[in-house]
């Protein structure tokens, strides 16, 4: 869950960030939360650090006798990439700390996450994995340039403007390359990218030459279920994310409802204040979250309640949850259910009750460093644990769970398998409520909870 923060960390010299970053000390990959989404805060710019803390002056003593060795000893034909080194110590740091979701970004990767955040970029509007050695298409997005050009899920990419794809593509992680890949592809608005793309189907090659634009990531989804049930799906909370719901909540409110899903499953999370304006749409008032910091203080934040007209404040509800509901996805449930507004139906969520800050540092890589623990209204804590739904549910495709879904567009599906939504319906229609025997797990001591999945395919800007 990430609060919002734009503060730049000025004034350090190349030599004190070293000294700073590596009192904690270690060199490791930071885990990415990548295209899942912390939850930052507001935060003052902190004190530029100058000199050596003098509570750890022995310890940075050790550290700058290695760095000397290094400078001095090391064997090297080329020169020593002291920025490669410095990132090496910030991201050694903040591993160190054993947080999952407290890690660095450099410039590049700092730049694509704020990106994402903003809920759009400019490019040609698809999402591309690299598997097998191939740039594929995973799937156009909505509307976007890409689809009107004609790409298609499945079209593999051979080059861009004529150029093949770089060999070293093959050599790294890959999220890495697919990333690589989009960034190859990207550009602004109204400049023009030919893609040269091999579809499988017809077995052909085509160039295809694409006008970017700037491209809105829907996170937002809308319909009309069978019941007179809408169906409200949210897949991350972004900042134009609110925006996107109360044009849903207008569209479906007009049908006067017999109830509403709030479809969170395999939502990572978001922006703080996002998930905080949700909840005005569903409540009048009272405690959003609870933060604890470490001193052992605790801060009521509460929901935000900004006048907007479009709000559901007595239509019933249920909320579908999932083990891949995360964060400020967790936040939305939690509230719901203890304000009593909501059912929850599916699985038991993730469990991410930490919040993080994101700072921007003075060359565009980015920190994100946990500053709290967060807890639901009632005080519950879901760090590693998560919410239990009020009705579990497994998540089976099968034929009598099928739901019929209203095509907006030829590609959509007709329908869909899903016992959990189907079930979600029933709760709201019928009263009736499913029989599934409530799975017990019983975790051994030391276990540690994996870190969220992170997605496999980029967005193409």
């Amino acid at each position: 869950m990430i609060k919002t923060s734009r503060a730049l960390v000025l004034g350090a010299l190349v030599s004190a960030i070293v000294a700073c970053i590596t009192f904690i000390g270690g060199v490791a990959v930071a885990l990415r939360w990548g295209s899942e989404l912390p939850l930052v805060a507001t935060l003052a710019p902190p004190p530029a650090a100058r000199a050596t803390p003098a509570s750890a002056a022995d310890d940075f003593k050790v550290f700058w006798e290695v760095w000397q060795l290094v400078d001095q000893q090391f064997y090297h034909k080329e020169p020593l990439d002291y920025k490669k080194m410095t990132y090496g110590a910030i991201t050694g740091m903040l591993k160190s700390l054993g947080d999952d979701y407290t890690g660095f970004d450099e410039p590049a990767n700092a730049a694509q996450r704020q990106e994402r955040l903003s809920g759009q970029f400019e490019g040609i509007g698809a999402y591309v994995e690299y598997k097998d050695g191939k740039l594929l298409i995973v799937s156009p997005i909505e509307e976007s340039p890409a689809e009107k050009a004609g790409i298609l899920a499945g079209d593999q990419v051979l080059k861009v403007d004529g150029k093949e794809l770089p060999p070293e593509l093959d050599d790294v992680d890959p999220n890495e390359a697919a990333s690589k890949a989009a960034g190859i592809i990207r550009g602004p608005k109204g400049s023009t990218v030919t893609l040269t793309i091999f579809r499988a189907t017809t077995n052909e090659t085509h160039d295809i030459a694409i006008v970017r634009d700037a491209i809105p990531l829907i996170s937002v989804r809308a319909k009309m279920v069978k019941g007179n049930v809408g169906y409200i799906q949210v897949s991350e909370f972004k900042e134009t994310t609110t925006a996107e719901l109360d044009q849903a909540l207008t569209t479906v409110l007009e049908e006067k409802p017999a109830g509403i899903i709030l479809d969170l499953r395999n939502n990572p999370g978001g922006y703080l204040h996002t998930a905080r304006e949700m909840l005005g749409r569903f409540l009048p008032d009272g405690i959003a979250l609870k933060e604890e910091f470490s001193d052992g203080s605790i801060t009521d934040l509460s929901i935000t309640n900004d006048g907007n007209p479009t709000r559901a404040l007595e239509v019933p509800m249920v909320v579908l949850t999932n083990a891949g509901s995360a964060s400020a996805s967790e936040i939305v449930a939690g509230a719901l259910r203890d304000h009593k507004r909501a059912t929850l139906v599916g699985e038991k969520t993730y469990g991410k009750g930490s919040v993080q800050v994101i700072k921007e540092l003075s060359d565009k890589s980015s920190a994100r460093i946990t500053i709290a623990r967060w807890l639901t209204p009632s005080g519950a804590e879901i760090h590693q644990k998560g919410i239990e739904p009020d009705i579990y549910v497994p998540f089976l495709q099968e034929e009598q769970y099928r739901v019929e879904l209203p095509q907006r567009r030829p590609i959509d599906p007709a329908n869909v398998d899903d016992s959990q939504l189907w079930w979600a319906i029933q709760v709201l229609t019928s009263g009736e409520q499913p029989a599934f025997p409530t799975p017990t797990v019983t975790a051994t001591a030391g276990e540690a909870m994996a870190p969220a999945p992170t997605p496999t395919s980029s967005p193409t800007p």
